[in-house]
């Protein structure tokens, strides 16, 4: 293979967000580029809500070629996109854009990332499954639940503190979109209160942790969470990546469940965006492995 150069002609791609530098975006998919000998580049841009727009405006202007967004910018970049996916509109926010034709089409990767992350780990065998439950009513919750929404589950479960106003009535306009496109999905929002999770647990086949409860070894998921009221072929999900195994995965492993992790999911978002891009389906294992070698870490 060629030695890469980057050129006047090679197409950009961008991450976009603030803090960035902890961003994991360039490595996969600058080192899915060089091994399919593309001559594009993907560097990563600190945004946020107060610069964001004159950031999109010089980028949109120079017509670049794709685009994810992290946080805290999801939600505004739904104001630059052309057209919306399914999943994006019912979400209320992207993490993805390509440019097709002149128009930016926005995608949630997330959504669709999360369901193939956990599906990959499953049984094929297995029962369909009919019922979820999410920890944790932000952005991540809403991509799990339109997920699961949209591959035909029945029951959704969402837990969280009541008293977080802003994220409560946030998920509340969600769900009206959500039953707009979908009407026969059943969504129950319950208390963050574990006795109420007992009720609901047994009969669920996915649980997800979409809290940064856990993030950076912090919080108590892992200490209350009912584990015994878990059936045993449920898998545990959670978006946290660092650490890259939560004490709430952890403890469930023990028990004998199937666990996901966040660098699951980012793997899959990456393969979602990047098939958005390029049309082509980068191999799970192939992109995890590149975030291993770029850490040092091995499994």
């Amino acid at each position: 293979m060629r030695k890469k150069t980057v050129n006047a002609r090679s197409k950009i791609f961008t991450i976009i967000g603030d803090p960035i530098s902890h961003s994991m975006s360039p490595v996969i998919m600058n080192s899915s580029f060089d091994r399919l000998d593309m001559d594009n580049v993907f560097i990563a841009i600190k945004g946020n809500l107060e610069n964001f727009d004159v950031i999109m405006q010089g980028l949109v202007a120079s017509d670049l070629e794709g685009y994810v967004f992290t946080m805290p910018v999801k939600e505004v970049a739904l104001r630059y996109m052309d057209e919306l996916s399914e999943e994006a509109e019912i979400i209320g926010a992207v993490n993805c854009a390509c440019l097709r034709k002149g128009k930016l089409i926005g995608y949630n990767t997330d959504s669709l990332g999360f369901w193939n992350a956990v599906n990959e780990v499953r049984d094929e065998t297995q029962e369909k499954i009919q019922k979820v439950f999410i920890l944790g009513a932000g952005g991540m919750a809403r991509a799990a639940a339109a997920q699961a929404a949209l591959q035909g589950v029945k029951e959704i479960v969402v837990s969280n503190k009541f008293t977080e106003t802003h994220f409560m009535e946030s998920f509340k306009a969600f769900i009206e979109r959500l039953k707009t496109k979908i009407p026969s999905v059943n969504i129950k929002v319950i208390d963050w209160k574990t006795d109420e999770w007992e009720q609901e647990l047994p009969s669920c086949r996915i649980i997800a942790n979409c809290t940064p409860n856990g993030m950076g070894g912090r919080g108590d998921l892992g200490i209350i969470f009912p584990y015994e009221s878990v059936c045993e072929n449920a898998v545990f999900f959670d978006a946290i990546y660092e650490p890259m195994q939560t004490e709430f995965c952890l403890n469930a492993e023990k028990r004998g469940f199937l666990t996901v992790s966040g660098i699951d999911l980012l793997v899959h978002q990456g393969i979602c965006s990047f098939n958005n891009w390029t049309g082509i389906k980068v191999e799970s294992d192939q992109m995890k492995e590149d975030i291993m070698e770029f850490l040092n870490i091995k499994e």
